[in-house]
């Protein structure tokens, strides 16, 4: 299945779909990844909060986009400004406030450990976020180019099922091969991936022998053999969705390559320009 990466301004996440699914399990093992780059929560991790919203440390994927957050000790209040647009929530607080109207939620932005955390929601909405959910690997993908609805290939009876070959960014894939494999394409300028690959395990009907080939023959194409055999080695020593594989990171002269999946999780195979 494949994803694209558009044009949309893009601040912090609206990950509304995702707590009624994961309300269940809080700390939330969660990944955000911003212009193709995993953050990395140092130490508070994201949850579920009883208003079965999603919080998130604001500060590292505020500043990631290049937007400013303060804090006011006093008034405990946190503000996230872009551009013109200005947002404030005070701690404790279903009040919220942006660019100087007065709004309500269900939920209040809190402190945990000394971190900040906000309901993605409503910041989402106020500063008109556009962001992209994928519920196999847990992950929301954040551009600061926006995103597009997917784009599909016009379907009837007699081809909807077809295997058939398009070309990202110079790599030919396949669709509709029946395995399963993601397949998000960015637009490669800047720190955006040129594409990312997830080998997924709870999608009904996945193939992971299938889609391991498949990202081998992708990544064939054009990186160099020895550094898709390290690759490969690595991404195969998770055959299974519940073991953790840390971040690991691979380079030949023109690519880089990112690999890492967390608990539970798909396989996730991020390529980007070396040069970029």
């Amino acid at each position: 299945m494949k994803r694209k990466i558009g044009t949309v301004m893009a601040l912090i996440v609206f990950l509304v779909s995702v707590a009624p699914v994961m309300a269940s399990a809080a700390p939330l093992q969660l990944r955000v990844e911003v212009n193709g780059e995993r953050i990395y929560f140092p130490d508070e991790q994201p949850y579920v909060d009883k208003a079965q919203r999603v919080q998130v440390p604001v500060r590292f994927v505020s500043e990631a986009l290049n937007a400013k957050v303060d804090w006011t000790a006093a008034t405990k209040a946190v503000t996230v400004m872009l551009d013109s647009d200005t947002l404030t929530l005070v701690l404790g607080k279903e009040e919220y406030d942006i660019n100087g109207e007065k709004l309500q939620m269900d939920t209040a932005a809190n402190r945990v450990g000394g971190r900040t955390f906000v309901p993605l929601r409503f910041v989402s909405e106020g500063l008109g976020a556009s962001v992209k959910w994928d519920s196999a690997s847990s992950t929301v993908y954040i551009s600061t180019s926006g995103f597009v609805e997917d784009v599909k290939k016009p379907e009837t009876d007699e081809t909807k099922d077809e295997v058939y070959e398009e070309t990202i960014h110079g790599f030919k894939v396949k669709q509709n091969t029946g395995s399963e494999l993601d397949i998000w394409e960015g637009s490669g300028t800047g720190h955006t991936a040129l594409f990312i690959l997830s080998i997924t395990f709870s999608t009904r009907g996945a193939d992971y022998g299938m889609q391991i080939q498949e990202v081998e023959d992708i990544l064939s194409q054009k990186v160099e053999a020895k550094t898709v055999q390290s690759v490969m080695n690595y991404v195969k020593t998770k055959k299974k969705k519940e073991p953790e594989l840390p971040l690991k990171i691979f380079k030949d002269d023109n690519y880089e390559i990112y690999i890492d999946s967390s608990i539970n999780s798909s396989i996730v195979v991020t390529v980007f320009n070396k040069n970029r």
